[in-house]
């Protein structure tokens, strides 16, 4: 009998210090939720587990949304008119030292909009108002609604360039201005010229357009949010209470007419029957002239951002009871000074969802120690959710991103369906299909139902490889008790805080230290008076001072670390000395140099040290100090392992022998062959016998791959077993047709070595040498090895040496397949690093376009030929040392720089602005690798975002940031990570990328034989595994100065023709070279075509002038009819009128029509009359039309 199983008992043991009780017991809940349901069906998806009880999904769905309430009836203006009616003489707005009665500003907006209806203005019709703050804008905003239009601000402050793009974008009807404003746009119409006392305005429908705000966009222009008014009076309505608006009370409008704030100060305040105190430009600007404005004007309440209260004292500005606060993060500090005086409110909302969703008033109790306040539940008619990445409700705690549904929702953008449709999205909890806004902001729930607010989800950056959400790092620095204010940045890859407050860097950044994790701690802290704000109130991040962080002129090492440092940079870089303050990159470093330098830091220094770390600090000090921090940090050293009965494959090798062993057509996809062309006096024993050493020298060379249960190990040959036999063949002229058998034949790696040896005798004096070789075994940085000992070898035989001398190879492959096993993990293991590289990919690659489109010849076959072309590619050395210059400055190397060139071709010829390439890398992370024959190369997939038609330093900065991120997880095999990420697989195209980009900068292998001309014989063109292959390398003067970039574009024949490759050849290079003279020059402004391809699109393509015949149709028909009357004109039912009938029955038609009142337009008729017709098919209907178009239009029925 079997014992049955009784279930698990244990429990969570968790630090006090981080949780409640409450949290771990929830997460404890969870865990036996995921358990049960696994258990109960193991195919479900990650996506599809239901963390939630059926309590706390009804909490976060529906408890804490129900949010339905009952408003005032009305639209704002409706409301404004009831509140003229009850009391005229109230005092309106409060402007400039005067009052404006409700009745005063009723007629002046009465004016406006009879003046805009006469103008044409009606429902959805767009006015832009470019007019200083004060009433007028107010008494314009009124009247435009009243109009039935919708107003567009215009900040006169604004760029004309910026102004003249959303009036356009907007399609304003036309722009009112004042005499100050009238030159800030191109055609305005003076305010004061548009008043009329005559007219009827319209009824004006609660779904009408209300206004268009602009928000900062990510393509580099702003984008237009389109509001209507029922969403502006559910504002009106659910925000009175939170801003305490009555009869009476004086509220303060603070906020830019261009931020969606004012909205909430002009529709709150003037529909519940307040005055409205308009603060000027200058009031704005001189925290003590605002402070006396709001005390002359007695201002009882206010809606301000918490920057604003940065700048005041509570003393200063005691009459305000009541403050609402928004659109930027608030800090307890700050709240908790202000509490103590006055009410205060927190508050949250996007521009998409009608300036507020969330609010709640802050406990009298708060202080400067509690953490940041909450922003609140959602106001009435607004619904919240808190979602996954796969739109599903998070557990209460947990972070996920913010979706708003409800009143307040936005139509969306103006002129952007794609964007609309992107942030605008059907809301799943809505049984009515309602949509939701997907707002970008990571919140939690907290247990009472309240929302926290964690950060942007783009505001995440990264620091040292690590994932750093700005906004923790700025409530850190905030909560320090000399700091008032502090924001944080991030600048040339460095974390920099700046801080407001009586204190200084250090103290705050020690501060820093003891909250926050060492990559978290500021680099730098800048201590400011006050915090550089926008116009519409929020921080400037892009005005806010650069720290120096220079680290002066060169000079020598100073220290051991540092004069280890010199001699690695010295020799890498083929220089005699380097200086301690210069760059690596500047002095010629580029991506692969810089994976060896880090290889041997952690071989020479014992020391590792990552690839973004060496790109933020390049210097030998740089470094040297990054090594002083990470002493004693190597992790895992590679030396000599202890050989296992049974010794795993790496990674990339499990990936190929899987690829082996699934191939039954004993296909050569995977052959690496070398062929060698030996003029001279051959030995072939003494041949023989060095690629034998070599065989002997390189355990990766005599290894065979069998398994045990489906599970591969390493089997080293050793002896004879374990060399190659050198197969020699009498060829003659028939050598290239015996060299092509030889490389498309297959290797069984389960039983055969991985690489073959032939000498083709061609004649006497005459070989060819043919290595064949599986990359299960070799890369191309093997060849290269292969080569070097392939020389020492066969001069050794040939001196009669049994040995080469030959140093001892450090480590074998074997080795290094244990090593990596100990670094990385078990891929399957998700606390692996290994698993953490696939975690990053994941993320990375997420929604990454299945297939780049390109201007292809023909469609993509269902199975690819492999068959290719190649085209070449040439720079000129202008160019060339522009480029390097260029990578310099940017702190990137130059296959950044190609790249970044790359993607912009890429995006104007048709790949879309999200490009995917794929590149090799070298994967040799340790110097001892660097002499070892074996498969370490490795595939990364390089995804650039070209979005917002950025300048080609803005791109730049993109694409370095990517690769570096790419390079930094570079250990996860490209085969393995497909298979983890399951992209959509199609056999007829390689998953992830389909452009392949190489700089060519593997070591070159030297092919010496004493007493022999050796010469390297390409094979027949490369198979094209991918749509496109750039490969380009770097050349240089004897003097190390840059000549020019080489290489080709190697190309899929099924997909392109040689004239379509060879033209993006020459984009490419103008490409390079119009950047490299003008980095600011933007994707838009790329100039991709030739002179003479220019003409011929525009012009020679388009030269279709010809003389034509200026008569009518009918002209020409009554001409016919005088040529030949008798000629039939008219077949139908058998019946066919000739050409005299047809010219009767026209005239009698047009006659008809014209005493109808048909006819052409005559003066004092607006538009010509018209005649409709209707009829069966036949020949009187042809006469009928005729006769009509003798007299005037007509309109078929």
């Amino acid at each position: 009998m079997v014992a049955p199983l009784l279930g698990w008992g244990g429990g969570l043991l968790y630090a006090a210090d981080l949780f409640d009780e409450a949290t771990v017991r929830g997460l404890a809940g969870r865990l036996v939720r995921v358990l049960e349901q696994v258990a109960a069906d193991p195919g479900l998806r990650l996506s599809d587990l239901d963390l939630l009880a059926v309590s706390e999904r009804v909490a976060v769905v529906e408890g804490w949304n129900a949010t339905a309430a009952v408003t005032e009836a009305g639209l704002v203006v409706e409301r404004f008119r009831a509140r003229v009616a009850e009391a005229p003489g109230s005092v309106a707005l409060w402007s400039g030292g005067r009052a404006l009665s409700y009745a005063e500003v009723d007629a002046r907006s009465d004016a406006v909009a009879r003046g805009l209806v006469a103008r044409g203005v009606g429902a959805e019709s767009r006015v832009g108002l470019c007019l200083p703050r004060g009433a007028e804008m107010v008494v314009a905003m009124l009247g435009v609604w009243k109009a039935g239009g919708a107003y567009v601000p215009l900040d006169p402050e604004y760029p004309s360039e910026r102004l003249a793009y959303m009036v356009t974008d907007s399609a304003a009807q036309l722009v009112l201005v004042v005499e100050e404003t009238a030159g800030r746009v191109a055609a305005g119409v003076l305010l004061d010229e548009v008043g009329s006392e005559a007219g009827v305005l319209p009824e004006v429908g609660s779904g009408q357009l209300a206004y268009i705000i602009y928000t900062s966009g990510s393509t580099g222009r702003p984008k237009g949010v389109a509001v209507a008014h029922a969403s502006v009076a559910n504002l009106a309505s659910v925000m009175r209470p939170v801003l305490g608006v009555e009869p009476g009370v004086t509220a303060l409008q603070f906020a830019s007419f261009s931020f969606d704030a004012a909205v909430l100060d002009v529709a709150v305040t003037l529909a519940a029957g307040g005055t409205l105190a308009i603060a000027s430009a200058e009031e704005r600007l001189d925290a003590a002239a605002l402070a006396r404005m709001i005390d002359a004007a007695g201002v009882d309440v206010a809606s301000v951002v918490p920057s604003l209260l940065g700048v005041l004292e509570p003393g200063a500005v005691a009459g305000i009871g009541n403050w609402v606060l928004g659109a930027e993060r608030l800090e307890a500090g700050l709240a908790a000074k202000w509490r103590e005086a006055a009410r205060v409110w927190n508050t949250y909302g996007p521009t998409e969802a009608t300036v507020i969703t969330t609010a709640v008033l802050l406990d009298e109790g708060i202080t400067g120690e509690d953490a940041p306040p909450a922003i609140g539940r959602p106001l009435g008619n607004v619904r919240t959710y808190v979602l996954d990445a796969f739109l599903r409700p998070v557990p209460v705690g947990a972070p996920g991103e913010l979706y708003i549904a409800g009143d307040g929702l936005a139509r969306g953008y103006v002129n952007r369906p794609d964007l609309t449709a992107e942030r605008f999205v059907a809301c799943p909890f809505d049984a009515d299909g309602g949509r939701m806004y997907r707002t970008g902001d990571l919140v939690r729930w907290t247990a009472d139902g309240q929302l926290e607010f964690v950060g942007r989800a783009d505001e995440q950056v990264k620091i040292r490889g690590f994932r750093v959400e700005l906004g923790e790092v700025e409530a850190v620095l905030a909560v320090h008790p000399q700091v008032e204010q502090a924001v944080a940045v991030v600048r040339d890859a460095r974390l920099i805080g700046y801080v407001v407050g009586n204190t200084d860097e250090d103290t705050v950044r020690a501060h820093a230290a003891t909250r926050l994790p060492d990559y978290m701690v500021p680099s730098a802290v800048v201590v400011l008076d006050a915090l550089p704000l926008t116009v519409n109130g929020k921080v400037d991040r892009a005005a806010l001072p650069v720290p120096d962080l220079g680290a002066g002129a060169s000079r020598g090492p100073e220290t051991e670390v540092e004069e280890a440092l010199c001699g690695l940079f010295a020799d890498l870089l083929g220089l005699e000395s380097v200086g301690a303050e210069e760059s690596f990159f500047a002095l010629g470093g580029d991506s692969l140099l810089v994976m060896r330098l880090i290889a041997r830091v952690r071989s020479v220094l014992e020391v590792s040290v990552g690839v973004r770390e060496v790109f933020a600090e390049p210097t030998v000090a740089g470094i040297a100090r990054l090594v002083d921090t990470a002493a004693g940090s190597t992790g895992v050293v590679l030396g000599r392992r202890e050989r296992p009965l049974r010794v795993p494959l790496s990674f990339a090798q499990q990936r190929m022998w899987f690829l082996n062993r699934m191939d039954e057509t004993g296909a050569s996809v995977y052959n690496l062959p070398l062929v060698l062309r030996l003029s001279g006096r051959l030995d072939a024993e003494a041949l023989a016998a060095a690629l034998g050493d070599i065989a002997d020298r390189h355990e990766s060379l005599r290894t065979i791959f069998p398994d045990v249960d489906g599970v591969p190990y390493q089997e080293i040959r050793q002896g004879v077993e374990g060399r190659p036999e050198l197969v020699v063949v009498e060829a003659g002229e028939r050598w290239r047709e015996l060299m092509r058998d030889e490389i498309g034949r297959g290797f069984d790696v389960g039983v055969d070595l991985p690489w073959r040896t032939t000498l083709l005798r061609v004649s006497e004096a005459e070989w060819v040498l043919l290595l064949v070789a599986h990359h299960i075994a070799t890369d191309a940085w093997s060849m290269g090895v292969i080569a070097s000992d392939l020389r020492d070898a066969y001069r050794a035989r040939l001196a009669g040496e049994d040995i080469p001398n030959w140093a001892p190879l450090p480590v074998q492959y074997a080795d290094y397949a244990l090593w990596q096993r100990e670094v990385l993990g078990e891929l399957e293991d998700p606390s692996s690093a290994g698993a953490a590289q696939i975690a990053f990919w994941r993320e990375a690659l997420e929604g990454a376009p299945q297939e780049t489109l390109l201007p292809f010849d023909r469609s993509r076959p269902a199975v690819p030929s492999f068959r290719s072309g190649s085209v070449p590619v040439d720079v000129d050395a202008a160019t060339h040392a522009r480029l390097a210059d260029l990578a310099a400055r940017g702190g990137a190397t130059m296959f950044m720089v190609v790249h970044a060139a790359l993607v912009m071709l890429l995006a104007r010829m048709g790949a879309g602005e999200d490009v995917c390439v794929g590149t090799p890398v070298a994967g040799r992370s340790d110097s001892q690798l660097e002499d070892l024959a074996g498969f370490f190369v490795n595939t990364l997939v390089l995804r650039s975002d070209a979005a917002g038609n950025p300048t080609f330093g803005e791109l730049l900065a993109r694409v370095r940031e990517a690769d570096l991120s790419a390079y930094a997880h570079q250990d996860v095999p490209f085969e393995r990570l497909v298979d983890e990420l399951n992209p959509e697989r199609s056999a007829a195209r390689n998953p992830l990328f389909q452009v392949m980009l190489a700089l060519q900068n593997v070591p070159e292998a030297q092919w010496d034989l004493e007493g022999l001309a050796v010469e390297q014989i390409p094979p027949e063109m490369a198979p094209a595994r991918f749509d496109l292959s750039v490969g380009l390398g770097e050349r240089w003067t004897e003097g190390g100065s840059p000549a020019g970039l080489e290489g080709g574009l190697l190309y899929a024949a099924d997909l392109f023709d040689e004239a379509t490759v060879r033209g993006l050849a020459g984009r490419l290079v103008r490409v390079l070279e119009q950047v490299a003279a003008d980095p600011g020059l933007r994707l838009s402004d790329l100039d991709l075509l030739t002179a003479s391809e220019r003409a011929a699109v525009v012009e020679e393509w388009n030269a279709s002038d010809q003389q034509v015949d200026t008569s009518t149709v009918l002209e020409r028909f009554r001409a016919r009819v005088a040529v030949a009357p008798e000629a039939v004109a008219v077949w139908s039912g058998g019946v066919g009128p000739v050409v005299c009938r047809g010219g009767c029955a026209v005239g009698c038609g047009g006659a008809w029509a014209g005493g109808a009142g048909c006819g052409p337009r005559v003066p004092g008729r607006t538009v010509p009359a018209t005649w409709g017709g209707s009829g069966h098919r036949h020949a009187g209907g042809v006469e009928g039309r005729r006769g009509v178009r003798a007299a005037g239009p007509r309109i078929p029925l």
